[in-house]
This record gives structure tokens, sequence and C-alpha cells, in this order.
């Protein structure tokens, strides 16, 4: 659940592309400064409090240190421009994900929890789930984004890459599960002293599976049978538990 370095779509399989291809870079780049550094010690005159400075060097022309340096700022702006245009080419790739048959969820961000609106062309199938997404294997997912307070940031680092929520806006996020699994998502911008708490479970399933779910999801809770359910539904129901809490099929609307 937590290999984040193991895409599980495609859309965060461009980005894991682009991940590798700057930290390769990164890596070369931090070789040769350290190369460079060790030459630079090693081929420095030695001396000690009574030696005389070398003011000479300040009128030598050091045509090799030139070219050296030239050499080096263009490698620097190759290895930027190499960069700018793998961003470039993995943000097209981002944008081309085909969306047809798209499962449309409408995601809020609160203090310090998750509001999920499966939305369906039938008011009577839409449905709100809380902190959990359950998503078929193999459709693309479009996420409307809102944000009830105050900013939050979608992450699901398997899938794709971090969306932020902003008060009175509406943000599109969109992304494909290819693979069946339990991905854990996080709020990734402070949003209060609950942050760290502020976790998302998505739950990548067959698509019979989650035809299953949804199916259950948007039918009426089942009536307790035994008298100890019985009892427990109406403890629920008689305390402030339905004040937050909401269950369908019951006056349970929290």
């Amino acid at each position: 659940m937590m290999e984040v370095l193991q895409p599980a779509g495609p859309q965060a399989g461009h980005i894991h592309v682009l991940w590798l291809l700057m930290l390769g870079v990164c890596t070369l780049v931090f070789a040769g400064v350290i190369v460079a550094l060790l030459l630079a010690l090693h081929r420095a005159p030695r001396g000690d409090v009574d030696t005389r400075a070398d003011v000479e060097a300040l009128a030598r022309d050091e045509r090799k240190v030139r070219r050296t340096v030239g050499a080096a700022i263009a490698a620097s702006v190759a290895l930027l421009l190499l960069l700018f245009g793998a961003t470039v080419v993995t943000d097209r790739a981002l944008a081309q994900l085909p969306l047809a048959d798209a499962v449309h969820i409408r995601l809020t961000g609160h203090q310090w929890w998750w509001e999920a609106t499966y939305d369906d062309p039938q008011p009577a199938n839409v449905f709100t789930t809380a902190n959990e997404l359950h998503i078929p294997v193999g459709r693309p997912i479009v996420m409307s984004l809102e944000a009830s307070d105050v900013i939050h940031s979608f992450w699901v680092p398997k899938l794709h890459g971090k969306k932020d929520l902003i008060p009175g806006r509406t943000a599109t996020i969109a992304f494909r599960a290819d693979a069946p699994g339990l991905f854990r998502g996080q709020c990734a911008e402070f949003c209060g002293y609950q942050h760290a708490k502020m976790a998302l479970l998505v739950i990548a399933e067959s698509p019979q599976q989650y035809d299953q779910w949804l199916a259950a999801s948007r039918s009426p809770a089942q009536q307790p049978t035994d008298a100890g359910a019985q009892r427990g539904q109406q403890v629920f129901l008689q305390s402030t538990c339905a004040m937050c809490h909401a269950i369908s099929g019951t006056p349970a609307n929290g």
C-alpha cells in the first residue's frame, strides 16, 4: 500500500518516468559538483601562515578555466532544457487520458475528512460516502475537487500527482487504476491541527465487485433481525451519533 514508486495507473506511470529522469539528472549534477570540488582541493597550492598570497593569478590569462566554466554552463543549460521538455511531454501525456465511460465523483475536503459523492444521471442513484473511495479497475475516474473551509490537497501517489482544493473554486483530476488494490491517499496541504490524520483510502476492484458495491451503497440499510442489533440501532438513532452520521433508510441523515 505504501509502495509509491510502483505506479498502479497510467497517470502515475507518466509522473514516475519524469521523476526517474529528474533523479538521474540531479544525481549526475551532484556527482559532477563533488568531483570538481575534490579536484579543486587536490590541485590547490599548499601554504602556511607565512606563505605570501599568489596575486599573479589575477593577471594570468586562464583560458582553460574559461573553457571549463563555459562547458559547465552549456551543460547546465542543456540539462535544464531537457527537463523542461520532459515536463511538457509529461503534462501533455497526463491530459490525454481517454475519459469514455468515466465514473464521476465529487470530492469535498473538510476539516478533517473527505466527502465523496457519486454522481449519476438518475438523482435517486446519487449517494455519498466518507474517507473511502471505491473505483473499478480499467475505467477512468473524473473527480471534481472542492473545499468547504480551507485549502486541502488530494494526493494518491500510486494513481496521480497532487491537486489542490481551494475554497470557492472547483478543480478536476482524472486518473485510472489498472490493477486492483488498496491505495492510500493523503491531504498534502497543511489544513489544521488534525491534518496528519486526514487520510483517504482508494479501493480499486474488479468491475463486478464494483457493481456489487455500487448496488449495496444505493440500497437502504437492512433492518436488524436479532435483539442485540435492534438495541444497537435504537441507541444509535436516539443518541448524538445520528447528528453526524448518515445511514440510508433510517432517520440518520447527519
